[in-house]
């Protein structure tokens, strides 16, 4: 069987003769412009990332074939990219407060440079002349700005710190060794101490709040930066000997159930790609770390942005084939009790996940208690993930968007309204006992005074993927609670069950108790590619019980509903 390095290889020979004769696409003023007059980014990003795929596809190219076709095709490529009136995006630069706007040093400007200095160091055959010219660009747009000032990602815990921190670091140790060791050693010492705040972004249990898409993202950046820097020091600076470390490594193959979907909490994405070359060589430096199904690997154009960091270590990082983990269904239950999220997947291949948390995380969703629920390949009761990133969507009306919103996640309203944003909005309790029971208390992260209790219960099968939700809830006098399942399937209604049938699976949501007025809400959602998509809403309202006392009426109640494959 061909290998997944071979594919890769062939995969890069295939796009370079397709693209030899082809021009790289023009950034415009006019498509610049777009995100200042109307939010829109995706149109010049497009653009941005086309042009991306050529600086990445003939440095590949070059690199492992060395045809001098590959080679001038790249140096036009580099001059390109050289051209560029700013190679940050519009969304990360503020054209009107900033005179030097320019030379922004955003994620993709980072990028840029680093890709530009590994290219020039390691491809044989690109003229001197080209060389100064994208070292001069270097120089002018991203070390030039990093040494003129404090960066704001510099003590972020996210992945910009890891990006920005990991792209200028490995474009120096490229571009300095040897020749500027003095600039090189105030760099290095600048850039370590600042990713210890993004490792500090990571739970105790590894967990990457952001999702597992940005887990790939980040330490894609931090892992190879790492990597070179041990290298350089002939092993005495290893950023790999960390506990922490360990625990962040091992997160990634906790997120996969066996059909390669992935947990889409936050800004996830259902149904992510991991990097071999990254996985591999995590899984060398930790004995605890596996890799999925190979299946499951990105292959060269998985990734839109076309970034170099990741393409050319899945390359260089797989010379050396790991053993992959049994894809083989067994009944498990993951928990990670710092980040309160357990993922269960039963015998038979359905799996659940579900979450505590705060509402004021990394790229955060008001989505406490929300849970998802799959069958083989289809999530049937959704987590959306990310939407379409816009500027209202990193704006003030950021939950006003339904895949941020509580009313885009499987949690109760509460007269009406959803759970509000910011950290002190929360789960006040979270325990699973790692055989697919789990009890999250939620009611502080409605509007105080909404709620006086609110418990759910949920107990997944790992044996049939049944699963039993029970929310337990007292209210201030007249208050109401309306059960709120999200799904992108179709619905139908009758009774007590909504049944929800997807491309090739189906599930039935049984309903116990009393309640009223079971229905279907229809919306319309953005999904992380721009494109539009319905969204169902099964809701129904529980009717509460009333005691009568000498402070009071008491408003309480249980709602129990269960979920099975049909």
């Amino acid at each position: 069987m061909i290998s997944f390095r071979e594919k890769y290889k062939n995969q890069i020979k295939n796009l370079a003769d397709t693209m030899q004769n082809e021009a790289m696409p023009a950034l415009t003023e006019e498509l610049f412009a777009l995100f200042e007059t109307t939010g829109n980014r995706l149109t010049y990003e497009a653009v941005y990332f086309a042009r991306r795929k050529f600086l990445a596809v003939f440095g590949m190219a070059a690199y492992i074939f060395g045809r001098k076709e590959d080679t001038v095709k790249l140096e036009e490529v580099l001059l390109e990219i050289c051209a560029e009136e700013c190679w940050a995006l519009p969304a990360h630069v503020n054209r009107k407060d900033n005179p030097d706007w320019c030379n922004s040093v955003d994620l993709f400007a980072a990028e840029t440079a680093q890709a530009l200095a590994e290219i020039i160091t390691l491809v044989e055959g690109i003229g001197d002349t080209v060389k100064e010219k994208v070292r001069g660009e270097i120089e002018r747009r991203v070390f030039t700005t990093f040494e003129a000032s404090h960066q704001g990602w510099e003590c972020s815990d996210h992945n910009w710190n890891a990006v920005c921190c990991g792209s200028i670091g490995s474009a120096a140790l490229h571009l300095f060794t040897g020749k500027e060791e003095k600039r090189l050693k105030r760099y290095l010492e600048r850039i370590c101490h600042s990713l210890t705040f993004y490792l500090d972004g990571f739970r105790e249990d590894g967990a990457c709040m952001e999702g597992i898409g940005y887990f790939n993202y980040g330490m894609t950046y931090f892992t190879g930066f790492a990597e070179q820097l041990l290298q350089y020091s002939n092993g005495k600076i290893n950023l790999f000997d960390n506990t922490k470390l360990r625990k962040i490594a091992e997160f990634q193959q906790k997120m996969y159930f066996s059909s390669g979907q992935t947990v889409s909490f936050s800004d996830g994405e259902i149904k992510a790609k991991f990097r071999m070359g990254l996985t591999s060589f995590l899984a060398k430096q930790y004995d605890t770390v596996h890799l999925p199904n190979q299946a499951f690997a990105a292959d060269f154009e998985t990734d839109p942005c076309y970034r170099f960091m990741g393409l050319f270590r899945d390359y260089e990082w797989t010379k050396e084939e790991i053993p992959v983990e049994d894809a083989s269904c067994t009944g498990r239950q993951d928990i990670l009790p710092e980040a309160q999220w357990g993922i269960c997947e039963s015998r038979n291949g359905i799996g659940f996940a579900i979450k505590g948390g705060n509402n004021g995380e990394p790229h955060n969703h008001n989505d406490v208690g929300s849970f998802l629920y799959l069958i083989v390949d289809e999530q049937l009761i959704c987590d959306l993930g990310a939407g379409e990133y816009t500027a209202e969507y990193f704006g003030p009306g950021r939950y006003n968007i339904l895949c941020n919103s509580s009313e885009g996640h499987s949690v109760p309203m509460v007269n009406g309204g959803f759970q509000q944003a910011g950290a002190k909005f929360g789960a006040s309790f979270f325990e699973s006992d790692g055989v697919g029971k789990t009890k999250i208390e939620f009611s502080g992260t409605y509007q105080d005074g909404t709620v006086q209790k609110l418990a759910r219960e949920t107990w997944f099968s790992l044996e049939d993927g049944s699963l039993t939700v029970e929310d337990e809830f007292e209210l201030p006098s007249g208050g109401t609670v309306t059960e709120n399942l999200v799904t992108k399937g179709n619905v139908t209604l009758q009774e007590n069950i909504a049944r929800i049938q997807g491309r090739q699976v189906s599930c039935k949501v049984e309903i116990e108790g009393q309640f009223t007025n079971l229905r279907v809400v229809e919306k319309l959602h953005f999904n992380h590619e721009g494109e539009q998509e319905t969204i169902r809403l099964i809701q129904w309202d529980v009717i509460p019980k009333i005691q009568t006392g000498e402070k009071g009426d008491r408003y309480y109640g249980v709602s129990k509903y269960t979920v099975w494959k049909c």
